[in-house]
């Protein structure tokens, strides 16, 4: 199988995401562009150069909505395919992914669950900060939700936390992933995302909060010559992730964070 170049993976995405948009335009649901995907889109007006995927978020209820047709449209839909565990029982996530499985990916220590070339899609949920309970039980059950994803033990930078890892490696092996990773979904809709004064996608990044008035309505950009959603408050959104975004890394660091390769099949 011949590998796709970073550049081919950068167009092939894009068609993915075209598909969502047409989807969300038709069926009127509400989606934006998030993380270095969003960042990519201010600062580079498309994707960050050395960036190997799309990101994007949907208010609970819309995700919900997207979920819901994928699953009823499933056939027509083909080539492109909604990765969940409603839909896959091998998949290892707690967050979408709409993949095109014309391509094959071939993801590092991750357990394989037919993956193409693919955007994550992340839900949004609101969240009390002061809830420290809840916010322990998310984290808790999203350690073992990646542990269970992993095809093989991995070493920690410390060897002695590496030993202390491997018996609950062992244990990771006999818990349903598909049970844990629904339990988690519906945890984390505890708060809604419509009357909360702060979200953020909590079954992935709790630890990472946003004010209701920068994630409540979008405006549009351009990104890779296409019109695209961005949170309306993105100046807000990105400082807090990245502090100055606008400045460019050194350029020993201007490499691609994921671990994965794609093919044709």
């Amino acid at each position: 199988m011949r590998e796709l170049t970073l550049s081919e993976i950068h167009q092939k995405s894009l068609q993915v995401l075209l598909k969502i948009k047409e989807i969300c335009e038709k069926e009127k649901l509400r989606f934006c562009l998030a993380y270095g995907t969003l960042l990519g889109a201010i600062r580079h007006q498309g994707f960050i150069p050395w960036d190997d995927d799309i990101d994007i978020w949907m208010p609970r209820d819309d995700y919900e909505k997207l979920i819901d047709y994928c699953v009823a449209n499933a056939d027509s839909l083909k080539p492109f395919e909604l990765k969940h565990y409603k839909t896959c029982k091998e998949y290892i996530y707690p967050i979408a992914r709409f993949s095109d499985s014309r391509y094959v990916c071939s993801y590092k220590n991750a357990k394989d669950y037919g993956l193409g070339v693919f955007v994550d899609i992340y839900p949004l949920d609101g969240i009390d900060l002061h809830d420290k309970r809840f916010i322990r039980l998310i984290k808790r059950r999203r350690w073992w939700i990646s542990l269970c994803g992993n095809d093989r033990l991995i070493a920690s930078k410390c060897f002695l936390k590496t030993v202390c890892k491997i018996p609950f490696y062992w244990i990771s092996r006999c818990i349903n992933l598909n049970r844990l990773l629904r339990k988690q979904d519906i945890s984390a809709q505890k708060y809604n995302f419509n009357t909360s004064e702060m979200f953020t996608c909590v079954t992935w990044e709790i630890e990472m909060c946003y004010k209701k008035e920068d994630g409540c309505s979008f405006i549009w950009v351009d990104f890779e010559k296409e019109s695209m959603p961005i949170p309306i408050g993105y100046d807000n959104i990105l400082k807090h992730q990245y502090g100055e975004y606008m400045k460019l890394p050194p350029e020993e660091e201007r490499i691609g964070h994921h671990f994965y390769r794609i093919f044709e099949k």
